[in-house]
């Protein structure tokens, strides 16, 4: 795949995957690492303790493989970590599985807590998402600075619009947009690790 610089940042022309980025925008303090950010969800919504019939599907999900460059150390590896956490995150709230996302998770990674507990509140209620394509446009990973054993990856992404199905079968529908991801990833015991993401506007310079 053919790669060319565009303002700083490595543009993908044709890497896609399905997520549903219903993220909070946040500042940024400083370029060592993303700030903790909470990720509310787009729409919160009182269901019946017992899930109801609603005549609708659940749509199949392919669970998402990790990319071989995870298995690196480096830039290369974390910048294929951010890309997978991505893909997972459409994946969880389509389907309810979230073992390889708190596998993935950092303990102290309030992004990341935040998502889960909103995909377990949606789904122990009946409930799914659905749709969400999002195409990742940029990605640009750096190496720690002195003193942080975080790497920073930045990822321009392209959502579109959405649908979550609640237990009671009425839809909350999402329109999508364009979001710059600020990822800290860390290389633990063999294996990447999501510190916290923060979410900006594309044009965010931080």
């Amino acid at each position: 795949m053919a790669l060319r610089e565009r303002s700083g940042r490595r543009r993908i022309g044709a890497g896609s995957a399905g997520v549903l980025l219903a993220l909070g925008l946040t500042s940024c303090a400083g370029d060592d690492e993303p700030d903790p950010t909470t990720a509310p969800p787009a729409t919160e919504s009182t269901s019946p303790s017992e899930p109801e019939a609603t005549g609708t599907e659940r749509p199949e999900v392919e669970k998402p493989t990790p990319p071989d460059a995870m298995s690196r150390d480096d830039v290369a590896g974390a910048e294929a970590a951010a890309q997978y956490f991505l893909a997972l995150h459409q994946y969880v709230y389509a389907s309810g599985d979230l073992v390889e996302w708190k596998e993935l998770s950092a303990d102290d990674c309030q992004f990341c807590a935040n998502v889960a507990e909103e995909v377990e509140n949606l789904h122990a209620t009946g409930g799914y998402a659905e749709g969400g394509e999002v195409t990742i446009d940029e990605v640009e990973g750096s190496p720690p600075v002195e003193g942080n054993d975080f790497f920073r990856v930045d990822v321009v992404a392209s959502e579109g619009p959405s649908t979550r199905v609640h237990g009671t079968g009425d839809p909350t529908e999402m329109s999508g947009g364009t979001n710059l991801l600020i990822f800290a990833t860390r290389w633990v015991d063999g294996g990447w690790q999501i510190r916290e993401v923060q979410v900006e506007e594309p044009s965010f310079d931080g």
